[in-house]
């Protein structure tokens, strides 16, 4: 008999196309992929694509109608000690927010058999559910996307910073796939 799973995590949608941002790790072996928005609408996404490399995924919303987004900011001048604000979906209470501060800059992680780079590190509430949320500033500027929680730890979150992003993003849109660097 087939074996329904369900997995909650998080994402922003990122323009007015309908596009969402989120982590490669919250779709991965999606055979089906529903978007919740906070006002309880609630829609059909495709992936797009998707680079485990960054751990990155952009999903498009199957609707014709108009949905909130935020456009990413920068991460380029942040500093340590700046504060931030984590939204997401932790352990399927949906659409929480927390907050704190960046606690360091470039921190490296390593995720089972993959080491990452350039993450940004938290104390802002970062658990299971969260993964593929919005980073924002003070200002409400998207400047991460929330990855991954230090295990055995508590108050130790990471996100990949939105310029690193960036890039893979457009890629995932425009082709489906990220080239070599």
């Amino acid at each position: 008999m087939p074996r329904t799973v369900e997995n909650l995590g998080s994402g922003v949608l990122i323009d007015a196309d309908g596009h969402v941002l989120t982590n490669e790790h919250v779709v991965a072996r999606a055979t089906r992929i529903q978007v919740s928005l906070a006002d309880g609408r609630e829609f059909d996404a495709t992936l797009i694509g998707a680079d485990p490399n960054n751990d990155i995924a952009v999903l498009k919303v199957d609707t014709q109608e108009k949905l909130p987004w935020i456009a990413p900011g920068s991460s380029t001048d942040l500093m340590v000690g700046e504060p931030v604000i984590a939204i997401g979906n932790p352990f399927g209470l949906s659409h929480t927010v927390t907050t704190g501060v960046i606690s360091a800059i470039d921190r490296s992680i390593r995720t089972g058999d993959r080491v990452y780079h350039g993450f940004l590190q938290t104390d802002a509430s970062i658990n299971p559910g969260n993964s593929g949320g919005p980073l924002l500033n003070a200002e409400g500027k998207l400047i991460a996307i929330n990855t991954a929680v230090y295990n055995n730890a508590q108050g130790i979150g990471f996100a990949i910073p939105i310029d690193a992003a960036r890039r893979v993003v457009s890629e995932l849109i425009e082709h489906g796939e990220v080239s070599p660097v």
